[in-house]
């Protein structure tokens, strides 16, 4: 039954349940995963629980920054109408601000979350900005930085086989209520149709998980193309911001391959996530050699202390955006098509 109800929410697309759900009162395990970020005066520690959930479980994700007095934080906030976090649904939301007594912030956001599938999953990174207007600051006194937290890999376990068998067992003692228990005819009648109820709800649910792959594919093309537009509203990086830039296009192309051919790759080195893409049959050689010279142009700059200057940093931007755009999903057929 559970089964049943959760194709028919899908299928429905759930928006009643979602549109203004509140995150229920729930917090951190003493097992919870926690990644901090600092940058000068903003600390950002971003927490997830359970560390090890199973498919269909809630995900918790709390954000807390903490600003010092005379630094204004920017932390974008998902509500209803934007009810994805990478990969995963938000489901519930809440958000908290307080003002300590020495002037500085405290801002609390809390999330909960529904994982896409079983498997190795990651909640990307938050982007904040902060402004410091404090005297002493020199040159970054009232200049909008960049803040990203880490990203979260999780383990995402299949649905347990013994919590469906105990939704599907019947009370004790209704089979013995007749002598004899249930007739043989009923038997046979109920076998029926629960082989008829579990074909279609097969069909159903290859039917909704193909178009919700196409769905994440096509999502996968409009995250990228808007972080890069986003990215390069921002201009070109100067020396010192190149490092954090370079980083942060190549993320937004790493997480774009990761999607749309659905790659399990976190936290792979370079030439590792490389050998993962080139199982994706959809890409030409012309698109690996497109992706290997993007990733080593960046990973000069990362790692080998290359400061290129504006031209040559908004040329590597445009190279991903021709890439993604490129690769990306082709559009359905007609109706008439398909069938």
């Amino acid at each position: 039954m559970r089964c049943l109800v959760l194709l028919f929410v899908v299928a429905c697309g759930g928006k009643s349940l979602l549109d203004q759900q509140q995150v229920t009162a729930a917090e951190p395990t003493k097992d919870a995963v926690t990644k901090t970020t600092e940058n000068g005066p903003v600390k950002a520690t971003v927490t997830v629980w359970p560390p090890k959930p199973s498919l269909g479980d809630p995900i918790y994700l709390r954000l807390d920054v903490d600003a010092a007095a005379g630094v204004s934080i920017d932390a974008p906030f998902q509500e209803a109408g934007d009810q994805r976090m990478g990969r995963f649904q938000v489901t519930g939301f809440q958000r908290d601000t307080q003002h300590k007594s020495d002037g500085g912030v405290h801002e609390r956001q809390t999330y909960t979350l529904e994982a896409p599938a079983s498997g190795k999953q990651r909640i990307p990174h938050l982007r904040l900005e902060m402004v410091d207007t404090r005297p002493g600051q020199g040159s970054e006194v009232g200049k909008t930085q960049e803040i990203l937290t880490d990203e979260v890999p999780l383990d995402i376990a299949p649905v347990k086989a013994e919590a469906i068998a105990a939704e599907l067992k019947p009370a004790p003692g209704k089979l013995d209520e007749n002598v004899g228990g249930p007739p043989w005819t009923w038997i046979l009648l109920g076998g029926s149709l629960i082989m008829m109820l579990g074909a279609g709800g097969v069909l159903a649910w290859r039917v909704l998980g193909t178009k919700r792959r196409i769905a994440e594919q096509r999502s996968a093309y409009e995250d990228a193309i808007a972080a890069l537009a986003s990215l390069q509203k921002r201009g070109a990086p100067s020396a010192e911001d190149a490092d954090r830039w370079f980083v942060e296009l190549s993320a937004i192309v790493r997480r774009y391959l990761e999607h749309r051919y659905d790659i399990r790759a976190p936290e792979l080195t370079t030439e590792e996530f490389l050998q993962e893409a080139a199982r994706a049959r959809e890409l030409t050689q012309e698109h690996r050699a497109q992706l290997t010279a993007f990733l080593e142009r960046c990973d000069r700059v990362k790692f080998a202390g290359y400061r290129p200057d504006e031209a040559e940093s908004l040329a590597t931007l445009q190279a991903a955006r021709t890439f993604v755009e490129d690769t990306k999903a082709p559009e359905q057929p007609p109706a008439k098509e398909a069938a």
